[in-house]
């Protein structure tokens, strides 16, 4: 009886801790995410990075999925909904925003995440101007915004709890990137 018991209760712990289980090539790791603004439109552009095995090593493709929407929770939706793999949002390096509306990016995007746990907190939040697509594509590299904001940067974590910030702005430079400013922003969230 008790051996009865005992493989009951092995049993449905081990089919319940599989429940979660999800296969890599089902997720759809996003690396950067870029926010602008248009025509009242939310603009959102989410890089995947997909690394492939060769001979020498691992190297990385990407991929880019992007939507638009007048709510910011519904452009991301958009992308989440056609994509045909899960996004995944826990590995996101940055989200890089356009400076012309800052402020109301920056807020929405907040309002976004604290209903929404499901983005890596660690991120940097990034200003940037006007072609955003442009500065995912200088360097691939995920990290690369990180190393050049090193001490600079804010991370999602330390903002999403704040009144007033300053968040750390980027450029292209003779096809680098750069740091350029903080800008002051008063978040409303």
């Amino acid at each position: 009886m008790k051996k009865r018991i005992i493989l009951i209760i092995l049993l449905i712990i081990f089919c319940s801790g599989c429940m979660k289980y999800e296969e890599l090539n089902s997720l759809s790791i996003i690396s950067n995410i870029t926010i602008s603004k248009s025509n009242n439109n939310y603009n959102v552009v989410m890089q995947e990075i997909i690394p492939t095995k060769k001979e020498d090593g691992v190297s990385y493709i990407y991929k880019y999925r992007q939507s638009s929407d007048e709510n910011l929770e519904k452009s991301i939706k958009k992308i989440t909904n056609h994509s045909p793999k899960n996004i995944y949002l826990n590995k996101v390096q940055n989200v890089i925003i356009d400076i012309e509306d800052k402020d109301q990016i920056i807020n929405e995007f907040l309002r976004y995440y604290k209903k929404n746990k499901n983005f890596n907190k660690y991120c940097s939040i990034v200003l940037a101007k006007k072609d955003l697509g442009k500065i995912l594509k200088v360097n691939s590299d995920y990290k690369y915004i990180d190393s050049i904001l090193k001490d600079k940067k804010r991370l999602l974590k330390d903002i999403s709890n704040q009144k007033k910030v300053k968040i750390p702005a980027i450029k292209i430079s003779n096809k680098e990137l750069i740091f350029t400013k903080y800008y002051d922003i008063v978040l409303q969230v």
